[in-house]
């Protein structure tokens, strides 16, 4: 018998594998066989409905046949009677188990159909959920980098004095610099005195130097004007 109608393998195929398609005359030959039952037939066996339709026609010429209308003739019309009734049966059952596999099929590919749309909710669920924790971690480092440059920040300023310690020495180191400023200015006040001095005491040397060349050229003059007498 047959697995599945051909409309639930078709979709079937389609929903197993998305790039596996098939042409229209393939769907239309799958169509056929399983119609006539030409897929389950046994190696050089005729397919049901042609054995059905064999017993049938023998029927039909039993009962229109000019042979013994006696006992025989009667009893060759009830072999073909019986023999297309039990054909008949035959396909009937393999009929109702056709359909009934068909309802099953159908019914297991509505389940596929839910399971993959379950599935695919699954899947958009966890893909949100990863985008989710993806974007928590990136939060999650930034933070902590901020932590570690905070942390790096922070033992750098224990390292160094206290704000009030550091406003004092600055405080110290300006009125060292004003005292050192006043001691420069003082100093400089006092080597311009010094030099004005020293350059007026050389002045005065010169002055005297010169009254002194003076005396001693007049004095060596005189001498040689004024003879000594000697007795």
């Amino acid at each position: 018998t047959p697995r599945c109608s051909a409309r639930p393998c078709s979709g079937f195929v389609a929903m197993a594998d998305a790039k596996t398609s098939v042409s229209k005359e393939e769907d239309a030959l799958i169509k056929k066989r399983l119609l006539t039952q030409t897929t389950t037939a046994r190696q050089g066996a005729d397919p049901p409905v042609k054995r059905l339709v064999k017993k049938y026609l023998a029927f039909c010429g039993a009962l229109g046949g000019d042979g013994d209308d006696g006992a025989s003739g009667e009893e060759e019309r009830e072999k073909h009677r019986e023999s297309f009734l039990k054909e008949l049966a035959l396909y009937e059952f393999t009929m109702g188990r056709v359909a009934a596999v068909t309802s099953a099929n159908t019914r297991e590919m509505a389940s596929y159909s839910a399971a993959r749309g379950e599935v695919d909710e699954a899947v958009s669920r966890a893909e949100a959920d990863i985008r989710a924790l993806r974007d928590d971690l990136d939060a999650a480092r930034q933070d902590r980098r901020h932590k570690e440059e905070y942390e790096t920040l922070r033992r750098l300023c224990v390292q160094l004095p206290s704000r009030s310690d550091t406003q004092a020495a600055c405080a110290d180191l300006e009125t060292q610099i004003a005292a050192l400023t006043k001691e420069s200015d003082e100093a400089s006040s006092k080597l311009d005195l010094r030099k004005k001095q020293f350059a007026l005491l050389l002045h005065a040397a010169h002055e005297l130097r010169d009254e002194l060349e003076e005396d001693d050229a007049a004095g060596v003059g005189g001498g040689e004007a004024i003879p000594m007498e000697t007795t």
